[in-house]
């Protein structure tokens, strides 16, 4: 009888160029959080209006539901690195594009959807590229490790991500600190010129055999999540959650901060968001770890 393979705890690790890949996606997403930190701030500061808030959790959404599939698609025919990079690409120009408005203080609701949705372009080129490039990285023999801690430096980004927003804000503020985050998205596109997929050809040739079948793949996706039932709890907790709490809520944290009595909006502000990934970022270590 053969055995499974024994768990390595962060097997992934090991693997060339994935340490380096799981750094420069924990800094991106880092810099995705210090970007909302001072962006909503500022925001929510000048227009005071709860409708822009939910603008924003639109904006981030709304190109994943609808590009998500067509993204991974030009994966396909496109190198994953150069999908990245335009979606870095997208972050930076929407840090200076804040910087720009917050110097001139310009900054009109028009101009805050406008970069609202540009930065929810670059959110889907990005997350859905880096998933193609982990797996061209790391191959399927050690894909499991790379995606649990993939998952754990994207909280961890989260996590860091207000802590370092806040402190930015407070030392530099909000102009200065904007323009500091953009040069935070250069070392994901400096290191993406040289990066290594040596199983980019391997998934290409599985690619070309399984093709996309729109509503039949969505119907076998089901059927084979119904044969895993702690994959389809897992779907419906998350799905409830976004459903009855929403898990966009980021744009509205500066309301909520600021009806905490007795404590700085601010410093509200950068707990409430620090706290809402520190249980994820547990969770992904203690399962890397081997704890069942």
């Amino acid at each position: 009888m053969t055995r499974a393979p024994r768990h390595k705890a962060f097997e992934a690790l090991t693997i060339p160029g994935f340490p380096v890949f799981v750094g420069t996606f924990m800094l991106t997403m880092m810099a995705d959080n210090v970007e909302h930190v001072i962006s909503y701030w500022v925001v929510f500061q000048k227009f005071k209006s709860p409708a822009l808030g939910g603008f924003a959790v639109i904006s981030h959404w709304l190109p994943f539901l609808l590009l998500s599939v067509s993204v991974g698609a030009l994966n396909d025919r496109f190198d994953s690195r150069r999908l990245i990079q335009l979606g870095a690409s997208f972050f930076m120009a929407a840090s200076l594009l804040w910087g720009y408005f917050f110097v001139t203080d310009s900054l009109s609701v028009p101009a805050v959807m406008a970069i609202l949705i540009l930065h929810g372009l670059a959110g889907v080129f990005w997350m859905t590229s880096s998933q193609v490039l982990l797996y061209d990285i790391v191959g399927a023999d050690r894909l499991a490790s790379a995606v649990r801690l993939n998952a754990t430096a994207r909280y961890l980004g989260v996590l860091v991500g207000p802590g370092v927003g806040s402190l930015v804000i407070s030392t530099l503020g909000p102009t200065r600190g904007i323009f500091l985050n953009a040069a935070l998205y250069l070392p994901l596109i400096l290191w993406l010129i040289g990066a290594r997929g040596g199983h980019r050809t391997a998934r290409l040739a599985h690619s070309t055999k399984r093709r996309v079948r729109g509503l039949a793949d969505i119907v076998g996706t089901i059927k084979a999540v119904r044969l895993i039932p702690q994959l389809g709890i897992m779907i419906l907790l998350s799905g409830a959650a976004s459903f009855f709490v929403g898990n966009s809520y980021q744009a509205q944290m500066p309301g909520f901060a600021t009806d905490l009595g007795g404590v700085k909006p601010g410093v509200a502000y950068s707990m409430l968001l620090g706290a809402d990934a520190a249980g994820a970022l547990l969770a992904g270590l203690a399962l890397e770890a081997g704890f069942r």
